[in-house]
């Protein structure tokens, strides 16, 4: 296998596993972080909540995007190399 196709596929696998911790963790670090700040702390535990909602709904498509580019590159590999060798750059 490639090496862009080997560091896709790690890649990937690393942000599905991620993702998948943060997907069931992070509601219940934000609700822990909302007890521990109180009510006056309302406005930036509401940001946090929205920028790591972003994050958590990222990881795991990016990580099965990088998958499915694995595949790809594995797929056009084999062409590339012949058209390679039929140039004469």
């Amino acid at each position: 296998m490639e090496s862009a196709a080997k560091k896709c596929i790690k890649w990937g696998v690393v942000l599905i596993v991620v993702g998948g911790f943060v997907l069931v963790l992070l509601p219940l670090l934000t609700g822990l972080l909302a007890e521990t700040a109180g009510p006056t702390a309302a406005i930036g535990v509401g940001a946090v909540d929205v920028v790591l909602t972003l994050v958590r709904w990222a990881l795991i498509p990016m990580g099965t995007t990088l998958i499915g580019a694995a595949v790809v590159i594995r797929a056009l590999a084999p062409s590339l190399e012949r058209s390679r060798g039929n140039s004469h750059f």
